[in-house]
């Protein structure tokens, strides 16, 4: 079984596709869609979480005052970058005064203040869904799907990531969920609407997707753990040798505090190196899937 899936948003297209699923599902308005190009008016909410400008809303909330919406121009290239940049240049009236705010241009790419801003906002708002395919008057079937990353961490680091399932009719297991299901229409729903229709209960599902968590990691290799091991067994034996080799000219209170300046480095990288995984769970959701003809489990 193997819950190894591509990264996202490694291309411009796919940040492009992100932001507007984004900015659509937060009620941002749409002004602007051009090749590689959006302009985004934002609603106050997402504003705050976005543009880091929190004395300014102190002050309009404060005075009541009526504020125009904030518009987001992003780039998703270099070249859309350089061609808005130019357009808005060539628009806007000379300014009045040298220090006039002039309009911006964003580039949105792995790295840059806004997309983490962005991506820290989908996380916090999506962390907890609950939706489904069809309308109300069709019968579904509830999933629970968590999505997040098997950290292999030590000294080198590696993530990867899953999306699993469980299905609360039959505690069915199932991986590269969110691959399976991506392609559907859903909306949100209550969670006790979508919960009538399950045979098991939630904690149920959550002890099976426990269990297939830890499944998964117990069937990886674990060469890449002791590798990380020996490594760090050579450290520390590179580490102790450079103690031992001072403590013969030291005092004895000098020797006292350089043993335990020695097991304090010892802990410090042991605690760095050591191999282990971590489960990083990012999403939990309830997904409520149409019952289909070859059987409500099939996806």
């Amino acid at each position: 079984m193997s819950l190894e899936t591509q990264a996202p948003l490694r291309t411009p297209e796919q940040r492009l596709s992100f932001c507007d699923r984004y900015f659509t599902s937060v009620g941002a308005r749409t002004l602007l869609a051009r090749p590689m190009y959006r302009e985004y008016e934002l609603p106050a909410d997402v504003d705050k979480e976005l543009i880091e400008r929190p004395f300014y809303w102190m002050w309009v909330e404060a005075t009541h005052q009526s504020v125009e919406p904030t518009v987001l121009r992003l780039a998703f290239d270099a070249e859309s970058h350089a061609r808005e940049e130019a357009r808005l240049n060539a628009e806007q009236p000379a300014a009045p005064f040298s220090w006039s705010v002039k309009r911006r241009v964003e580039l949105v790419d792995f790295g840059s203040p806004l997309f983490d801003r962005i991506l820290l906002s989908a996380a916090q708002r999506g962390r907890i869904a609950c939706v489904r395919e069809g309308d109300a008057e069709r019968e579904v079937v509830p999933w629970m799907m968590v999505n997040g990353v098997f950290a292999y961490t030590a000294d080198l680091n590696r993530e990867e990531w899953f999306s699993y399932a469980v299905c609360l009719d039959n505690l069915q297991i199932v991986d590269r969920f969110y691959e399976r299901i991506q392609h559907r229409d859903f909306s949100g729903v209550p969670a006790p609407d979508l919960l009538r229709h399950s045979r098991h209960t939630v904690h149920e599902a959550w002890r099976h997707l426990q269990r297939a968590l830890a499944d998964h990691a117990a069937a990886q290799d674990d060469a890449w753990a002791q590798e990380a091991m020996a490594r760090l067994k050579g450290d520390l034996a590179q580490l102790s040798a450079y103690y031992e080799s001072l403590l013969d000219e030291l005092t004895d209170e000098e020797r006292s505090l350089a043993l335990q300046e020695r097991d304090r480095k010892q802990a410090a990288l042991i605690e760095k190196s050591a191999p282990r995984i971590e489960c990083r769970v990012h999403q939990v959701a309830l997904v409520g899937l149409c019952v289909q003809r070859a059987g409500p489990s099939r996806l």
